[in-house]
C-alpha cells in the first residue's frame, strides 16, 4: 500500500534504447513504498520501440510525462530536459532522477525522504549504489567531504558529488544552482552538478539504507586504459574534456600542473604499457579531450517557477 505523504516527489528517468531495462526500472518505479506525483521519462529518440512501449504505458500509468526528443542529447541533455520540465510544470517539492538502468528497492525513494528533516541547508540525498552481486557499484562511488562523518549517527554520510543513478533534489536547489549542462553530452555532468551544488553551500549526503541497484554488464569504472569494448574509446573524449572544465576552476595551478602530468604523461604510458587494443586511438582522444577541455565554455542555464529565466557564463 502507497504511503500517504505531504512531502511531494516526482521523478526522472532518461532513456536510449534499453527497453528492457527501461521496463525493469518503471516496474521498481510503480512498487516504491513512497508515492511518486508525477513520472517523466525522457526518451533520447531511441531507435527500437521504446516511444511506442511509453505511449501504451501511460494509458494505465496516468501520471506518466513522456518526452520525446527529436535528437540524441546524451545523459547530459536528458536531464536537463527532464528536470527544466519538472520546474516549469510541476509544484512538487523533489525530484528524484535516474538513468533507465537504475533498479531501486521498493524502499529506496521512502529511505531517501526519511532523512529529508534530518540536516539543514539540504543540497541532494543520494542512495547506496549496487551491483548485482551486492558489491558496491565502482562507477557510482561519491566523493565523500572531509567531515564526512558529521551526521554517520543518523544514517548519513556526508559527500562532494554523486551520480545521476538514484539521486534526490530539492526544488529550491535547482532555482537556485541551475540545471544539469547539456553540452557536457555525456560523463561528468552529475560530478559537475553536484559539486557545483556543494559548492553553493548546500550539503550532500549519501542515505545508506536507500539501495538502487546499477544494473550495468560488468562492475567498473570509466577506465580509458582498460576498456575492452574499441567502439566506445571516442566517448572519453567527453570523459576527460568535462573533467578538465570542471576541475579547472576548482583547483589550485599545483594541483592542476599536476592534473595535466597525469593526464599528459602517465595514462598515456599506462596505455601503451596495458590498454588491450587501439592505443594509438586512445592516446590522441586524450589529448583531444585535455585540449579541449580548456578551450570549452558551456552554459548554465537557469529555471524559476513555471519558466524559464534565462542563461548565465558557466563559472
Amino acid at each position: 500500500m502507497k504511503k500517504e505523504t505531504k512531502t511531494t516527489v516526482d521523478c526522472v528517468v532518461v532513456t536510449y534504447n534499453r527497453l528492457k531495462l527501461l521496463k525493469e526500472c518503471l516496474a521498481a518505479l510503480e512498487n516504491q513504498t513512497y508515492r511518486i506525483s508525477n513520472l517523466y521519462v525522457v526518451d533520447n529518440n531511441s531507435t527500437d520501440d521504446t516511444l511506442a512501449y511509453l505511449k501504451g504505458f501511460s494509458k494505465e500509468y496516468k501520471n506518466l510525462k513522456i518526452i520525446h526528443l527529436n535528437k540524441n542529447l546524451g545523459g547530459a541533455g536528458g536531464f536537463n530536459k527532464g528536470i527544466k520540465k519538472f520546474i516549469e510544470n510541476s509544484d512538487s517539492d523533489f525530484v528524484w532522477i535516474m538513468d533507465d538502468d537504475t533498479i531501486p528497492n521498493n524502499d529506496a525513494l521512502e529511505k531517501l525522504m526519511d532523512k529529508v528533516n534530518s540536516v539543514s541547508n539540504l543540497g541532494f540525498l543520494a542512495s547506496n549504489i549496487v551491483w548485482q552481486d551486492g558489491t558496491p557499484a565502482i562507477m557510482n562511488i561519491p566523493t565523500v567531504s572531509s567531515n564526512w562523518n558529521q551526521n554517520i549517527t543518523k544514517g548519513l554520510v556526508q559527500i562532494k558529488s554523486a551520480s545521476f543513478v538514484s539521486i534526490l533534489f530539492p526544488r529550491k536547489v535547482i532555482e537556485k544552482v541551475g540545471l544539469p549542462i547539456t553540452d557536457f553530452f555525456i560523463w561528468g555532468d552529475d560530478v559537475e552538478y553536484t559539486l557545483r551544488i556543494s559548492q553553493a553551500g548546500y550539503k550532500g549526503y549519501l542515505v545508506n539504507d536507500s539501495i538502487a541497484e546499477h544494473k550495468i554488464a560488468k562492475n567498473i569504472g570509466v577506465d580509458i586504459v582498460s576498456e575492452e569494448n574499441s567502439n566506445r574509446i571516442k566517448r572519453y573524449y567527453y570523459s576527460r574534456r568535462n573533467a578538465i572544465f570542471t576541475e579547472r576552476n576548482r583547483m589550485s595551478k599545483a594541483q592542476l600542473a599536476k592534473w595535466l602530468v597525469k593526464c599528459c604523461l602517465v595514462e598515456p604510458a599506462k596505455i601503451l604499457a596495458k590498454a588491450p587494443n587501439r592505443k594509438m586511438l586512445r592516446i590522441r582522444t586524450t589529448y583531444k579531450g585535455t585540449i579541449a577541455g580548456f578551450f570549452f565554455n558551456p552554459k548554465i542555464e537557469t529555471v524559476k517557477g513555471n519558466k524559464a529565466n534565462g542563461n548565465k557564463k558557466a563559472q
